[in-house]
């Protein structure tokens, strides 16, 4: 299947429950009656105490591509997740699926609590269509990356919520489906597996997998997904850009606050930002150390608060901070440059800070131990995640002297008086006086 091939179609797809328990029986009894006489157990019109929890949603997905689906709690998108993926059958409307589906929709779903996290291996490769001595090969690189160690050999009724995850996660993405579908259960997983994860994501995504992310995570949606669908009482309200989706749902989110005056504290949503950026900072990818032409090493890189509270990996907005590099250098470097570059999601460089263009040139630096220390007093970055990366160069040579790619990773979050939403496309502030005038005629 070539990358402008559809890997999942729905056409027209809607879902209706009965609000309560004994409605939904009664009705489902009824369906199967309808079946077992050969007539048809699907109605256009509501039944009462029926709502459409999914109604009218049609997107189509390519390979290669990544579709993020927002909405407010309730309107409707595990519901459709698990239309995708054949758990539930639309009442109208069909769905059209081309290669291999991995899922992980609910943490623990699918697994048999009495086997073995081994033995639950097998019985879920087996639902994806892999055979036992495809499972075989695969074995090892599950088990390494979930990271459960022994604890696979353990009953997973004995799992915690994030272990189940772990598995769930490493046999969905490591059986290398087609199509991938996730519901928001990454954000029970500790960061540094969140991280491990999203890198994973985009890597399939790069590869050709097409992918479906549900998320109240902005963050987590921006950084993975090209375009989206935003629900509102199971209907498709916007389909296009991730930048219109994220849009439509604060929006939404800040018409609900204002109708149910609900007050949000500062300190509430302060927490809440950064839990969402810190679990974006993955996608900015892995630390890897490039060495050059052996000059120099660079053994160490810190972001330190001002206030001697060491390092850090969160700032507000407009906080100073300090970097410091420890570098060994192995034969003399004449006109030696330090250069820090940081990164943004979806971005190359955005700022670079070098001792020649700060007007600190080394012309001659002796082989030895240094520690680079770099100020800065006045950041101006909006909330987002963020990397570093540093290089040593020389005017007199072509190349690096050393390289290391993202050596830290920074989240900047709103001021704790001041709550700044963060802008998909927008990683900058610039400090502006705001004046306006009436025109002639409009005074």
């Amino acid at each position: 299947m070539s990358a402008d091939e559809w890997a999942i179609r729905a056409e027209g797809v809607s879902k209706k429950f009965g609000l309560t328990l004994r409605q939904s029986m009664k009705y489902g009894m009824r369906d199967v009656g309808r079946k077992l006489v050969g007539r048809s157990s699907t109605t256009d019109v509501l039944r009462e105490g029926e709502f459409w929890a999914v109604n009218d949603v049609g997107f189509e997905l390519h390979r290669g591509e990544a579709l993020g689906i927002m909405g407010v709690n309730g309107c409707g998108k595990t519901t459709l997740l698990r239309i995708l993926n054949g758990v539930y059958a639309p009442d109208k409307g069909r769905v059209e699926v081309r290669g291999r589906v991995g899922a992980l929709i609910a943490a623990g779903a699918g697994f048999a609590p009495m086997l073995t996290g081994r033995e639950n291996v097998y019985v879920n490769g087996a639902l994806l269509g892999l055979s036992t001595k495809e499972i075989d090969g695969l074995m090892d690189e599950i088990i390494a990356f979930s990271e459960l160690g022994e604890f696979i050999d353990l009953p997973v009724k004995n799992y915690s919520s994030g272990m189940f995850v772990r598995l769930g996660f490493a046999i969905a993405a490591m059986s290398r489906p087609d199509i991938l579908l996730m519901d928001e259960v990454l954000a029970v997983g500790d960061l540094n597996f969140q991280k491990k994860c999203y890198d994973h994501i985009l890597q399939l995504k790069r590869n050709g997998t097409a992918i479906i992310l549900v998320s109240h995570a902005p963050g987590a949606i921006w950084a993975v997904c090209d375009r989206g669908l935003f629900l509102d009482r199971g209907r498709v309200h916007v389909d296009g850009p991730i930048e219109d989706v994220i849009r439509a749902y604060d929006d939404q989110n800040s018409k609900n606050a204002r109708r149910s005056d609900i007050q949000f504290s500062q300190a509430e949503a302060h927490a809440q930002q950064a839990g969402e950026l810190q679990a974006v900072a993955g996608p900015l990818g892995q630390s890897e150390k490039r060495p050059g032409t052996g000059d120099v090493i660079c053994t160490d890189f810190r972001v330190l608060s001002v206030n001697g509270d060491g390092q850090v990996s969160e700032l507000e907005f407009r906080q100073p901070f300090i970097i410091e590099v420890d570098v060994t250098v192995i034969r003399p470097v004449e006109n030696f440059i330090l250069r820090v570059v940081l990164d943004a999601v979806h971005y190359r460089s955005i700022v670079t800070l070098d001792n020649y263009e700060q007007g600190s040139p080394i012309p001659l630096l002796q082989p030895g131990k240094y520690t680079f220390k770099i100020e800065v007093s006045n950041q101006n970055f909006r909330p987002g995640a963020y990397a570093f990366n540093v290089s040593v160069v020389s005017k007199h040579v072509g190349t690096h002297l050393f390289l290391w790619w993202k050596c830290a990773h920074l989240v900047v979050l709103s001021p704790r008086d001041q709550f700044l939403y963060s802008e998909p496309n927008a990683v900058m502030h610039f400090d502006a006086e705001f004046t306006h005038s009436a025109l002639d005629g409009d005074k």
